[in-house]
Protein backbone atom coordinates (compact mmCIF):
# COMPACT_ATOMS: atom_id res chain seq x y z
CA UNK A 1 0.00 0.00 0.00
CA UNK A 2 0.99 3.38 -0.62
CA UNK A 3 1.28 6.37 1.15
CA UNK A 4 0.26 9.52 -0.32
CA UNK A 5 -0.29 13.13 0.68
CA UNK A 6 -3.73 14.57 1.72
CA UNK A 7 -4.85 17.76 3.31
CA UNK A 8 -1.17 17.96 4.39
CA UNK A 9 -1.64 14.56 6.34
CA UNK A 10 -0.64 10.97 4.81
CA UNK A 11 -3.07 8.68 3.45
CA UNK A 12 -2.58 5.23 2.98
CA UNK A 13 -3.76 3.87 -0.86
CA UNK A 14 -4.29 1.05 -2.74
CA UNK A 15 -4.79 1.72 -6.74
CA UNK A 16 -7.37 4.50 -6.41
CA UNK A 17 -8.84 3.53 -3.06
CA UNK A 18 -7.56 5.09 0.24
CA UNK A 19 -8.34 5.19 4.06
CA UNK A 20 -10.29 8.25 5.59
CA UNK A 21 -10.14 8.50 9.20
CA UNK A 22 -13.95 10.34 10.46
CA UNK A 23 -13.28 11.28 13.64
CA UNK A 24 -16.54 11.94 15.15
CA UNK A 25 -17.67 8.41 14.18
CA UNK A 26 -14.42 6.97 15.03
CA UNK A 27 -14.77 4.96 11.87
CA UNK A 28 -11.76 4.31 8.62
CA UNK A 29 -14.13 4.42 5.51
CA UNK A 30 -12.96 3.40 1.90
CA UNK A 31 -13.04 6.00 -0.15
CA UNK A 32 -12.54 6.74 -4.29
CA UNK A 33 -13.39 8.99 -6.88
CA UNK A 34 -16.74 8.37 -8.94
CA UNK A 35 -15.94 9.78 -12.39
CA UNK A 36 -18.82 9.12 -14.24
CA UNK A 37 -20.98 10.63 -10.97
CA UNK A 38 -18.19 13.27 -10.27
CA UNK A 39 -17.95 12.97 -6.87
CA UNK A 40 -16.19 10.66 -4.16
CA UNK A 41 -17.72 7.65 -2.72
CA UNK A 42 -17.04 6.24 0.47
CA UNK A 43 -17.47 2.83 1.97
CA UNK A 44 -17.68 2.35 5.95
CA UNK A 45 -15.70 -0.27 7.17
CA UNK A 46 -16.68 -0.20 10.68
CA UNK A 47 -13.65 -0.10 12.23
CA UNK A 48 -12.29 2.59 14.73
CA UNK A 49 -8.92 3.37 17.05
CA UNK A 50 -5.39 4.00 15.46
CA UNK A 51 -5.95 7.50 15.64
CA UNK A 52 -5.91 10.00 12.32
CA UNK A 53 -2.58 9.53 11.14
CA UNK A 54 -2.11 5.42 11.53
CA UNK A 55 -4.71 3.52 10.50
CA UNK A 56 -5.17 0.08 12.40
CA UNK A 57 -4.15 -3.16 10.49
CA UNK A 58 -8.42 -4.26 10.28
CA UNK A 59 -8.27 -1.23 8.29
CA UNK A 60 -5.19 -1.97 6.25
CA UNK A 61 -7.00 -5.04 5.20
CA UNK A 62 -10.44 -3.85 4.24
CA UNK A 63 -8.88 -1.59 2.19
CA UNK A 64 -6.93 -4.44 0.21
CA UNK A 65 -10.04 -6.69 0.11
CA UNK A 66 -11.96 -4.00 -1.11
CA UNK A 67 -9.48 -3.34 -3.80
CA UNK A 68 -9.00 -7.02 -4.81
CA UNK A 69 -12.80 -7.01 -5.41
CA UNK A 70 -13.28 -3.76 -7.35
CA UNK A 71 -10.27 -5.36 -9.61
CA UNK A 72 -11.71 -8.60 -10.35
CA UNK A 73 -12.27 -8.79 -13.73
CA UNK A 74 -15.70 -9.86 -14.92
CA UNK A 75 -16.88 -12.86 -15.36
CA UNK A 76 -16.32 -14.37 -18.99
CA UNK A 77 -19.39 -13.78 -20.70
CA UNK A 78 -21.33 -16.57 -22.43
CA UNK A 79 -21.42 -16.94 -26.14
CA UNK A 80 -24.25 -15.64 -26.70
CA UNK A 81 -24.00 -12.36 -24.93
CA UNK A 82 -20.55 -12.20 -26.07
CA UNK A 83 -20.04 -9.07 -28.98
CA UNK A 84 -17.36 -10.14 -31.87
CA UNK A 85 -17.76 -6.34 -32.84
CA UNK A 86 -16.94 -5.06 -29.34
CA UNK A 87 -13.74 -8.74 -29.18
CA UNK A 88 -12.59 -7.15 -32.31
CA UNK A 89 -12.04 -3.60 -30.91
CA UNK A 90 -10.78 -4.94 -28.26
CA UNK A 91 -7.96 -6.92 -29.59
CA UNK A 92 -7.14 -4.19 -32.18
CA UNK A 93 -6.57 -2.03 -29.23
CA UNK A 94 -5.15 -4.17 -26.70
CA UNK A 95 -3.11 -6.59 -28.99
CA UNK A 96 -2.64 -6.15 -32.21
CA UNK A 97 -1.58 -2.47 -31.88
CA UNK A 98 1.62 -3.48 -30.19
CA UNK A 99 2.34 -5.91 -33.27
CA UNK A 100 3.95 -5.08 -36.84
CA UNK A 101 2.02 -4.40 -39.85
CA UNK A 102 -0.93 -3.90 -37.46
CA UNK A 103 -2.61 -2.06 -40.23
CA UNK A 104 -3.33 -5.46 -42.35
CA UNK A 105 -5.61 -6.36 -39.36
CA UNK A 106 -7.75 -3.32 -39.40
CA UNK A 107 -8.60 -4.25 -43.16
CA UNK A 108 -9.41 -7.59 -42.65
CA UNK A 109 -11.48 -6.12 -39.16
CA UNK A 110 -13.19 -3.80 -41.80
CA UNK A 111 -14.51 -6.61 -44.30
CA UNK A 112 -15.60 -8.80 -41.37
CA UNK A 113 -17.63 -5.68 -39.89
CA UNK A 114 -19.14 -5.19 -43.50
CA UNK A 115 -20.37 -9.08 -43.67
CA UNK A 116 -21.30 -8.47 -39.79
CA UNK A 117 -23.52 -5.85 -40.91
CA UNK A 118 -24.70 -7.15 -44.45
CA UNK A 119 -26.02 -10.68 -42.36
CA UNK A 120 -27.80 -8.29 -39.85
CA UNK A 121 -29.81 -6.18 -42.91
CA UNK A 122 -30.33 -10.10 -44.27
CA UNK A 123 -32.52 -10.87 -40.58
CA UNK A 124 -29.82 -13.65 -40.12
CA UNK A 125 -28.33 -12.06 -36.78
CA UNK A 126 -30.45 -10.27 -34.61
CA UNK A 127 -29.12 -7.40 -32.23
CA UNK A 128 -25.88 -7.57 -33.14
CA UNK A 129 -23.14 -10.70 -34.20
CA UNK A 130 -22.50 -12.59 -31.16
CA UNK A 131 -19.43 -15.36 -30.70
CA UNK A 132 -22.63 -17.99 -30.62
CA UNK A 133 -23.54 -17.04 -34.25
CA UNK A 134 -19.96 -17.90 -35.27
CA UNK A 135 -20.05 -21.76 -36.62
CA UNK A 136 -19.70 -23.30 -39.84
CA UNK A 137 -22.29 -21.97 -41.76
CA UNK A 138 -21.32 -18.54 -40.39
CA UNK A 139 -17.75 -18.67 -41.76
CA UNK A 140 -19.08 -20.24 -44.97
CA UNK A 141 -20.72 -17.40 -45.35
CA UNK A 142 -18.18 -15.34 -44.93
CA UNK A 143 -16.29 -17.25 -47.37
CA UNK A 144 -18.75 -17.02 -50.03
CA UNK A 145 -19.17 -13.18 -49.69
CA UNK A 146 -15.71 -12.42 -49.58
CA UNK A 147 -15.27 -14.65 -53.05
CA UNK A 148 -18.46 -12.50 -54.43
CA UNK A 149 -15.88 -9.85 -54.02
CA UNK A 150 -13.32 -11.28 -56.18
CA UNK A 151 -11.02 -11.90 -53.62
CA UNK A 152 -8.36 -14.81 -53.37
CA UNK A 153 -7.95 -17.83 -50.98
CA UNK A 154 -4.91 -16.31 -49.84
CA UNK A 155 -6.62 -13.08 -48.73
CA UNK A 156 -9.63 -14.53 -47.43
CA UNK A 157 -7.46 -16.97 -45.14
CA UNK A 158 -6.37 -14.01 -43.48
CA UNK A 159 -9.41 -12.44 -43.27
CA UNK A 160 -10.22 -15.23 -40.96
CA UNK A 161 -7.13 -15.08 -39.12
CA UNK A 162 -8.22 -11.85 -37.82
CA UNK A 163 -11.81 -13.60 -36.69
CA UNK A 164 -10.14 -16.32 -35.08
CA UNK A 165 -7.10 -14.09 -33.28
CA UNK A 166 -9.86 -11.98 -31.83
CA UNK A 167 -11.95 -15.07 -30.31
CA UNK A 168 -8.76 -16.46 -29.47
CA UNK A 169 -7.47 -13.85 -27.63
CA UNK A 170 -10.52 -12.74 -25.89
CA UNK A 171 -10.69 -16.59 -24.10
CA UNK A 172 -7.68 -16.18 -23.03
CA UNK A 173 -7.91 -12.85 -21.78
CA UNK A 174 -10.93 -14.58 -19.60
CA UNK A 175 -13.55 -13.05 -21.79
CA UNK A 176 -15.68 -15.38 -23.54
CA UNK A 177 -16.13 -18.54 -21.75
CA UNK A 178 -15.32 -20.59 -25.00
CA UNK A 179 -13.74 -19.76 -28.68
CA UNK A 180 -15.28 -20.98 -31.18
CA UNK A 181 -13.50 -22.79 -33.67
CA UNK A 182 -12.92 -20.87 -36.91
CA UNK A 183 -12.12 -22.89 -39.91
CA UNK A 184 -9.67 -21.88 -42.51
CA UNK A 185 -10.22 -21.33 -46.55
CA UNK A 186 -9.39 -24.66 -48.14
CA UNK A 187 -5.67 -25.71 -49.59
CA UNK A 188 -6.62 -26.12 -52.58
CA UNK A 189 -8.55 -22.34 -52.29
CA UNK A 190 -4.91 -21.15 -51.37
CA UNK A 191 -3.31 -22.92 -53.60
CA UNK A 192 -5.12 -21.35 -57.02
CA UNK A 193 -2.57 -19.19 -58.58
CA UNK A 194 -4.21 -15.19 -58.36
CA UNK A 195 -5.72 -15.56 -61.92
CA UNK A 196 -7.19 -11.49 -61.66
CA UNK A 197 -4.94 -9.70 -63.79
CA UNK A 198 -5.54 -6.05 -65.60
CA UNK A 199 -4.88 -5.76 -69.48
CA UNK A 200 -2.60 -3.49 -71.16
CA UNK A 201 -5.99 -1.91 -72.23
CA UNK A 202 -6.83 -1.87 -68.97
CA UNK A 203 -3.97 -0.30 -66.74
CA UNK A 204 -3.96 2.60 -69.30
CA UNK A 205 -7.47 3.32 -68.71
CA UNK A 206 -7.08 3.13 -64.71
CA UNK A 207 -3.86 5.36 -65.23
CA UNK A 208 -5.99 7.49 -67.69
CA UNK A 209 -8.96 7.86 -64.50
CA UNK A 210 -5.91 8.34 -61.96
CA UNK A 211 -4.70 11.47 -64.04
CA UNK A 212 -7.79 12.97 -64.48
CA UNK A 213 -8.29 14.39 -61.27
CA UNK A 214 -5.79 16.16 -58.50
CA UNK A 215 -7.42 14.38 -55.62
CA UNK A 216 -6.09 10.84 -57.60
CA UNK A 217 -2.47 11.31 -58.48
CA UNK A 218 -1.79 9.27 -55.17
CA UNK A 219 -3.46 6.53 -57.18
CA UNK A 220 -1.36 7.15 -60.22
CA UNK A 221 2.01 7.41 -58.39
CA UNK A 222 1.17 4.23 -56.48
CA UNK A 223 0.38 2.75 -59.92
CA UNK A 224 3.36 3.63 -61.41
CA UNK A 225 5.66 2.75 -58.43
CA UNK A 226 3.39 -0.99 -58.27
CA UNK A 227 4.04 -1.63 -62.10
CA UNK A 228 7.77 -0.33 -61.82
CA UNK A 229 8.65 -2.94 -58.98
CA UNK A 230 7.00 -5.72 -58.37
CA UNK A 231 6.58 -4.26 -54.77
CA UNK A 232 3.96 -5.06 -52.15
CA UNK A 233 1.15 -2.31 -51.43
CA UNK A 234 2.34 -1.90 -47.55
CA UNK A 235 5.64 -1.23 -49.08
CA UNK A 236 4.85 1.36 -51.57
CA UNK A 237 2.92 3.20 -48.99
CA UNK A 238 5.16 3.25 -46.22
CA UNK A 239 7.86 4.58 -48.57
CA UNK A 240 9.82 7.67 -47.70
CA UNK A 241 12.14 10.10 -49.37
CA UNK A 242 15.00 8.34 -47.18
CA UNK A 243 14.48 4.90 -49.01
CA UNK A 244 15.29 5.88 -52.02
CA UNK A 245 19.09 5.94 -52.29
CA UNK A 246 21.47 5.92 -55.19
CA UNK A 247 19.22 4.60 -57.99
CA UNK A 248 17.70 2.16 -55.92
CA UNK A 249 14.20 1.66 -53.82
CA UNK A 250 15.05 0.02 -50.67
CA UNK A 251 11.33 -0.92 -49.40
CA UNK A 252 12.81 -2.45 -46.19
CA UNK A 253 12.88 1.28 -44.06
CA UNK A 254 16.32 0.52 -42.21
CA UNK A 255 14.43 1.23 -38.94
CA UNK A 256 11.90 -1.41 -39.57
CA UNK A 257 12.56 -5.27 -38.98
CA UNK A 258 12.38 -8.00 -42.23
CA UNK A 259 9.18 -9.79 -41.72
CA UNK A 260 7.84 -12.77 -43.58
CA UNK A 261 6.07 -10.39 -45.92
CA UNK A 262 9.99 -9.21 -47.62
CA UNK A 263 10.58 -6.11 -48.73
CA UNK A 264 13.10 -5.41 -51.52
CA UNK A 265 15.55 -3.79 -53.11
CA UNK A 266 14.49 -2.83 -56.28
CA UNK A 267 16.42 -0.71 -58.99
CA UNK A 268 14.63 2.13 -60.66
CA UNK A 269 13.23 1.98 -63.84
CA UNK A 270 14.07 5.30 -66.10
CA UNK A 271 10.50 5.65 -66.98
CA UNK A 272 9.25 5.84 -63.08
CA UNK A 273 12.65 7.82 -62.11
CA UNK A 274 11.57 11.17 -63.63
CA UNK A 275 8.47 10.95 -60.89
CA UNK A 276 10.53 10.23 -58.27
CA UNK A 277 12.85 13.35 -58.49
CA UNK A 278 12.56 15.50 -55.67
CA UNK A 279 10.20 13.83 -53.47
CA UNK A 280 9.90 15.01 -49.87
CA UNK A 281 9.14 12.71 -47.02
CA UNK A 282 6.36 10.67 -47.79
CA UNK A 283 5.96 9.41 -50.85
CA UNK A 284 1.93 8.62 -51.53
CA UNK A 285 0.43 11.39 -50.21
CA UNK A 286 -3.22 12.36 -51.04
CA UNK A 287 -3.82 15.79 -52.80
CA UNK A 288 -6.43 17.66 -53.21
CA UNK A 289 -8.02 21.22 -54.39
CA UNK A 290 -9.13 24.30 -51.97
CA UNK A 291 -11.86 25.83 -52.26
CA UNK A 292 -11.61 28.38 -54.75
CA UNK A 293 -12.47 31.03 -52.47
CA UNK A 294 -9.30 31.23 -50.88
CA UNK A 295 -7.03 31.19 -54.02
CA UNK A 296 -7.08 35.04 -53.78
CA UNK A 297 -5.12 35.03 -50.51
CA UNK A 298 -1.26 34.70 -52.18
CA UNK A 299 -0.22 32.95 -49.16
CA UNK A 300 -2.60 30.06 -49.35
CA UNK A 301 -1.75 26.98 -51.91
CA UNK A 302 -4.46 25.64 -54.16
CA UNK A 303 -3.86 22.25 -52.76
CA UNK A 304 -3.41 20.68 -49.62
CA UNK A 305 -1.64 17.53 -48.83
CA UNK A 306 -0.94 14.80 -46.20
CA UNK A 307 0.48 11.38 -45.76
CA UNK A 308 -1.76 8.30 -47.28
CA UNK A 309 -1.38 4.71 -46.20
CA UNK A 310 -4.48 3.68 -47.70
CA UNK A 311 -5.60 4.02 -51.13
CA UNK A 312 -9.25 3.15 -50.30
CA UNK A 313 -12.06 4.22 -52.64
CA UNK A 314 -10.05 6.58 -54.42
CA UNK A 315 -8.60 3.13 -56.28
CA UNK A 316 -12.21 2.00 -56.75
CA UNK A 317 -13.29 4.76 -58.24
CA UNK A 318 -11.12 4.78 -60.79
CA UNK A 319 -11.60 1.15 -61.33
CA UNK A 320 -15.23 2.47 -61.66
CA UNK A 321 -14.45 4.86 -64.22
CA UNK A 322 -12.52 2.79 -66.25
CA UNK A 323 -14.49 0.27 -66.68
CA UNK A 324 -12.70 -2.63 -64.60
CA UNK A 325 -15.97 -3.08 -63.09
CA UNK A 326 -18.69 -5.15 -61.58
CA UNK A 327 -22.49 -4.49 -60.62
CA UNK A 328 -23.19 -4.62 -56.85
CA UNK A 329 -25.78 -6.41 -56.32
CA UNK A 330 -29.38 -6.33 -53.34
CA UNK A 331 -29.89 -7.83 -50.32
CA UNK A 332 -32.57 -9.92 -53.03
CA UNK A 333 -29.51 -10.31 -55.54
CA UNK A 334 -31.16 -7.68 -57.86
CA UNK A 335 -28.19 -5.04 -59.08
CA UNK A 336 -28.47 -2.08 -56.60
CA UNK A 337 -29.61 0.99 -58.37
CA UNK A 338 -27.91 4.71 -57.36
CA UNK A 339 -30.28 7.42 -57.55
CA UNK A 340 -30.13 10.37 -60.55
CA UNK A 341 -27.20 12.87 -59.93
CA UNK A 342 -29.26 16.18 -60.66
CA UNK A 343 -25.97 18.57 -60.83
CA UNK A 344 -25.10 16.28 -63.44
CA UNK A 345 -28.75 16.56 -65.51
CA UNK A 346 -29.24 12.78 -64.53
CA UNK A 347 -33.11 11.66 -64.35
CA UNK A 348 -32.59 7.94 -64.20
CA UNK A 349 -31.35 5.83 -61.39
CA UNK A 350 -27.80 4.51 -62.22
CA UNK A 351 -26.58 0.67 -61.26
CA UNK A 352 -24.31 0.90 -58.01
CA UNK A 353 -20.63 -0.55 -59.57
CA UNK A 354 -17.53 -1.77 -57.53
CA UNK A 355 -14.29 -2.08 -58.94
CA UNK A 356 -13.04 -5.32 -59.76
CA UNK A 357 -9.26 -6.25 -58.12
CA UNK A 358 -7.47 -4.03 -55.59
CA UNK A 359 -4.42 -2.19 -55.64
CA UNK A 360 -2.04 -5.40 -55.07
CA UNK A 361 -3.67 -6.99 -58.59
CA UNK A 362 -1.37 -4.23 -60.32
CA UNK A 363 1.44 -6.70 -58.53
CA UNK A 364 0.30 -9.71 -59.86
CA UNK A 365 -0.42 -7.99 -63.02
CA UNK A 366 3.57 -7.34 -63.79
CA UNK A 367 4.28 -10.14 -61.92
CA UNK A 368 2.40 -11.53 -64.35
CA UNK A 369 4.33 -9.83 -67.37
CA UNK A 370 7.59 -10.31 -65.79
CA UNK A 371 6.84 -14.12 -66.56
CA UNK A 372 5.87 -13.39 -70.37
CA UNK A 373 8.35 -11.46 -70.99
CA UNK A 374 10.83 -14.05 -70.09
CA UNK A 375 12.71 -12.64 -66.86
CA UNK A 376 14.88 -15.11 -64.81
CA UNK A 377 12.75 -16.50 -61.83
CA UNK A 378 15.26 -15.55 -59.50
CA UNK A 379 15.16 -12.24 -60.92
CA UNK A 380 11.19 -11.66 -60.50
CA UNK A 381 11.15 -13.48 -56.95
CA UNK A 382 14.01 -11.38 -55.40
CA UNK A 383 11.94 -8.11 -57.00
CA UNK A 384 8.83 -9.55 -55.84
CA UNK A 385 10.16 -10.29 -52.06
CA UNK A 386 9.31 -14.35 -52.73
CA UNK A 387 12.70 -15.62 -50.99
CA UNK A 388 14.71 -14.91 -48.46
CA UNK A 389 18.29 -13.93 -49.11
CA UNK A 390 21.51 -14.71 -47.19
CA UNK A 391 23.07 -11.74 -45.28
CA UNK A 392 25.81 -11.21 -48.13
CA UNK A 393 22.93 -11.05 -51.24
CA UNK A 394 21.43 -8.65 -48.70
CA UNK A 395 23.83 -6.31 -48.25
CA UNK A 396 26.09 -6.23 -50.96
CA UNK A 397 23.76 -7.50 -54.15
CA UNK A 398 22.13 -4.73 -54.99
CA UNK A 399 25.79 -3.14 -55.31
CA UNK A 400 26.08 -5.25 -58.11
CA UNK A 401 25.93 -3.02 -61.66
CA UNK A 402 23.89 -5.98 -63.10
CA UNK A 403 21.55 -6.33 -60.55
CA UNK A 404 17.91 -7.24 -61.98
CA UNK A 405 18.83 -6.16 -65.42
CA UNK A 406 16.42 -8.16 -67.01
CA UNK A 407 13.44 -7.34 -64.74
CA UNK A 408 14.28 -3.63 -65.44
CA UNK A 409 14.83 -4.14 -69.13
CA UNK A 410 11.30 -6.41 -69.17
CA UNK A 411 9.54 -3.03 -67.05
CA UNK A 412 10.93 -0.46 -69.29
CA UNK A 413 9.32 -3.09 -72.37
CA UNK A 414 6.12 -2.93 -70.85
CA UNK A 415 5.98 0.99 -70.45
CA UNK A 416 6.96 1.23 -74.15
CA UNK A 417 4.59 -1.35 -75.53
CA UNK A 418 2.00 0.78 -72.68
CA UNK A 419 2.22 3.71 -75.23
CA UNK A 420 0.36 2.37 -78.14
CA UNK A 421 -2.58 2.68 -75.26
CA UNK A 422 -1.77 6.05 -73.28
CA UNK A 423 1.64 7.88 -72.86
CA UNK A 424 0.28 9.36 -69.67
CA UNK A 425 3.35 7.09 -67.68
CA UNK A 426 5.42 9.76 -69.75
CA UNK A 427 4.32 13.08 -69.47
CA UNK A 428 6.93 15.05 -66.90
CA UNK A 429 6.09 15.15 -63.58
CA UNK A 430 5.94 19.09 -62.93
CA UNK A 431 2.46 19.15 -65.37
CA UNK A 432 0.92 17.43 -62.23
CA UNK A 433 2.78 19.45 -59.71
CA UNK A 434 2.57 16.39 -57.65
Amino acid sequence: MARQKAQGAERVQLGSYWLEYRAERDDWSICWYDPAARTRRRRKTGIGGGGSAEPPEAAREALARHYLEASKPAEPQPKAQAMVPELLTGWMRDHVATKADSARYAISVQHLLRFFDREQRLGRVVGGVTVADVNKTFVDRFIAFRKGEDVGGHTISRDLAALRGALNWAWREELIEAAPFVKDVDAKEKAKPRDLTYSMEQVAALLEAAWSRPERYHVFLYSLIALSTCGRSEAILDLHDHQIDRGLIFFLDPDRDQTSKRRSIVPIAPTLAPWLEGVSGKVIKYRAELAQAKWADPGVPEFFERDCYDLGNAFDACLVEAGISRPVLDLNGKPAMLPPRRKLGETEPRPKLRGRGTPNTLRHTIITEMHARGVPEAQIEAAAGHIGEGTNKRNYRHLRPDYLAALIEAVEDYWSEMKRYTTVHLRPRSSAAM
